[in-house]
């Protein structure tokens, strides 16, 4: 840092208590307490000082300075609130590695993601979808989230796994995915370390979880080790991909960290975004409709495939709006590996760094009626440089998500199947509203689903 520098120390936060900090406003409401952080003058300094309990965290309220923190993750290491607490479930994975580490896991694990590998997930996705919609009975009551979390861990097992045992791996992953991320989100919001460690029940189950879900990928490897063969699905592209420097592969142990943390990711993300978005095409019938004579036109009677979704554009400004609305994962955090200047603030070395994507996703200065659902304000001829900026649903940088292109795509292939035969309206009158843990699930969301009179009927 240049000692002729006049940058000053970030403010803090009002309302902290002592040893407690701000930690009551935040477990009672977080979206709230995050939200004050990012108005006023709070929001124009762009840095704030929270204390989750007596733990300082640097809050950065402003746009330009999250993608400048996400532009240099050699000084904005992975790590705090977030990262510690995703470590504790998947180790080291490509998710929550330091960069060193990174450097060296993500060009080994690109080529699973690439187009062609999309396309066969894209096949498995929409069989899913497809099978989940015929299962359905005119005028069912159903639990949109739990079923779409059911689906989504169905979806993201068979892609990642085509075993004999892979129906059966989804149904036990996603009982257990209850007891990961409200652990997730205990350890986010209450980062003291022998708090977790004390023999609660919250803190058996969770352990318990942690042992279940790695039990059950290393049991998938293990099978795979002894077939010996490629089924074409993302674990046995995982096995033979080696680094292209040095043409190792990844040991067990870090095959298995990958497809834990690669579990967490797909299976909660995917199930959430898709209940958010069939949540908003609910609300507001008529853009529904004007999607259903998109899909109409674009694919007729044929199941929608990956290569159609280019030629959608309501659709895509659709599912835009949905992830400024509801990102998939709503707080992240870094840690300084240095001393380093921030928007004309002086944050120490080992500092805690968070950034709230779902307050930058409804930062007014971007976003014009930040609450409001509006898909056209992502017309080509409406998006601003301000709107760009600030729109960050999977990342940025190096660090941008590896699986994002498999969510954009397996997220509306899901939504345009099950559209296809059926119309899903809310079941009761309750508001639904964000439930908070390491991702926001729409909360209720009981919905009767009613059969349409032809493909894509209004």
């Amino acid at each position: 840092m240049n000692p002729a520098s006049t940058a000053t120390s970030p403010p803090a936060a009002p309302g902290a208590l002592p040893v407690a900090g701000h930690l009551w406003q935040i477990l009672r409401d977080p979206l709230l307490f995050f939200e004050r952080r990012h108005t006023g003058a709070a929001a124009r300094t762009g840095v704030v000082v929270v204390r989750v309990g007596p733990r300082p965290v640097h809050l950065v309220t402003r746009p330009d300075l999250v993608r400048q923190l996400l532009a240099d993750p050699e000084t904005f290491e992975q790590g705090g609130i977030y990262v510690e607490g995703l470590r504790t479930l998947a180790g080291n994975s490509v998710a929550g590695c330091p960069a060193a580490d990174h450097q060296v896991q993500r060009p080994i694990l690109q080529p699973a993601f690439q187009q062609r590998r999309i396309a066969d997930y894209s096949r498995t996705t929409e069989a899913c979808a497809d099978a989940l919609a015929r299962s359905w009975r005119d005028g069912q009551r159903l639990e949109m989230v739990q079923s779409m979390h059911r689906l989504a861990a169905e979806v993201v097992t068979r892609t990642l796994f085509s075993g004999p045992g892979t129906v059966q791996a989804g149904q036990d992953i996603q009982r257990l995915f209850p007891h990961l991320l409200a652990g997730l989100h205990r350890r986010m919001l209450l980062p003291v370390a022998w708090v977790h460690r004390l023999p609660l029940p919250a803190n058996i189950g969770f352990a318990s979880a942690v042992s279940g879900i790695n039990r059950i990928v290393d049991k998938e490897i293990q099978t795979y080790r002894r077939g010996g063969r490629d089924p074409g699905d993302l674990l046995s592209a995982m096995m033979r991909a080696t680094d292209p420097r040095t043409g190792a592969a990844l040991t067990h142990a870090e095959l298995t960290e990958q497809v834990v943390g690669m579990l967490l990711a797909a299976v909660e993300t995917t199930g959430s975004v898709t209940a958010w978005l069939l949540h908003n095409l609910a609300v507001h019938p008529e853009v529904e409709e004007a999607v259903l004579g998109e899909l109409s036109i674009a694919v007729g009677d044929r199941p929608l495939r990956a290569e159609d979704l280019p030629n959608l554009p309501l659709f895509k400004r659709v599912f835009a709006e949905v992830l400024r609305l509801h990102p998939p994962f709503w707080l992240l955090s870094r840690v300084t590996t240095r001393p380093v200047e921030l928007g004309g603030h002086r944050i120490p070395g080992g500092a805690d760094i968070a950034f709230s994507l779902h307050c930058l996703h409804r930062a007014p200065q971007a976003f014009p009626f930040p609450h409001r659902f509006d898909p056209d304000r992502w017309l080509p001829d409406r998006v601003t440089d301000a709107q760009r900026e600030a729109h960050l649903p999977f990342g940025a940088g190096t660090r941008q998500c590896i699986g994002e292109v498999y969510g954009r795509t397996a997220i509306p292939l899901v939504v345009a199947t099950l559209l296809r035969h059926w119309r899903l309206r809310h079941a009761t009158g309750r508001e639904v509203t964000p439930l908070v843990r390491g991702t926001m699930r729409p909360s209720p969301l009981s919905m009767t689903v009613t059969r349409r009179t032809a493909a894509f009927a209004p």
